[in-house]
């Protein structure tokens, strides 16, 4: 991938996503290509303000909180002065909302745009999975690393005012709400949807795939998938959409991390962990990195 001209970079795009002139980072992609880099959002192999517009769509929601400043941080690194972010992320706000009113019509359209969320657990439950949900992305073990407990996909969730004062740390202003594919870059305004169809924004349930004859279903520790997707917003009824504009270079030791913060918060306590020798041991001898320590920074 030459360095001649900045590039479009989707983050999290998934394998199955293609469009003409722009680039995925996704860590479930089997191998870099030309239009495909295979990598972790918080470590992106490319040079420094190397890509003009970075759009993220659901992905936010499936990193740790604990490293969400690393994630943002790493976009802002590789955008372009003036660049746009463009992202996408379940809204706290919104599904907070309903869950106080009770709200029926809301988790009905919600659970068309995502068919995962729970429903043997009441509002509540229906809430809850919008925050920490089931997934294959991250794994939970007990305290003795002894013990599998599950898989995560979800485990964090934002609304405006959390992201804004992420973003802006990071070197973005202004920071605004959009509206369902209302960005000011007119490639933006078309609608996630399969590759195919027509660019129209329909929910991708069961449904959808047997009115269409698709095939997406996940067994035996692998999915199968017979199409591709195009396009960028998706889930309207429960999205929070923010775009933003890079005003200025931010290193990473510019910033405060927020995990090693005593005063504003007890995230770093997250990291209290590795004080312990025979956890830090197991970790290091499974090759797992343990460099990261916020909790030993002043």
């Amino acid at each position: 991938m030459g360095n001649t001209k900045s590039i479009k970079l989707n983050v999290g795009a998934s394998p199955i996503w293609h469009k003409e002139g722009w680039v995925i980072l996704d860590h479930k992609a089997k191998e870099n290509t030309e239009s495909v880099i295979r990598g972790d959002a918080k470590n992106i192999h490319l040079p420094d303000q190397s890509v003009s517009v970075l759009f993220c769509s659901h992905m936010l929601e499936h990193v740790p909180h604990y490293r969400i400043q690393q994630v943002l941080l790493e976009f802002s690194r590789v955008l372009e002065v003036g660049g746009t972010l463009r992202l996408l992320t379940p809204d706290l706000e919104k599904v907070a909302k309903a869950y106080v009113n009770k709200d029926d019509a809301f988790f009905k359209v919600a659970k068309e745009e995502d068919e995962s969320i729970r429903q043997d657990l009441g509002y509540g439950g229906m809430m809850m999975n919008f925050l920490i949900s089931p997934g294959q992305d991250t794994v939970m073990l007990t305290r003795d690393l002894k013990e599998f407990v599950g898989g995560y996909a979800h485990h964090y969730s934002y609304d405006l005012e959390m992201m804004s004062l992420l973003l802006k740390k990071c070197g973005f202003d202004p920071i605004i709400r959009s509206d369902f594919c209302g960005s000011h870059i007119e490639e933006l305004k078309e609608p996630y949807h399969i590759k195919g169809l027509d660019p129209k924004w329909e929910p991708l349930n069961q449904d959808f795939y047997k009115k269409h004859k698709l095939v997406h279903e996940y067994k035996d520790g692998k999915y199968t998938i017979n199409f591709q997707t195009t396009g960028f917003d998706r889930d309207p009824h429960t999205s929070l959409i923010v775009e933003a504009r890079k005003v200025k270079h931010v290193s990473k030791d510019q910033v405060e991390d927020l995990n090693a913060s005593t005063a504003k918060n007890y995230n770093r306590y997250g990291f209290s962990l590795l004080n312990d020798s025979s956890i830090r041991e197991k970790l290091q001898a499974w090759g797992v990195n343990v460099s990261y320590r916020p909790d030993l920074k002043k």
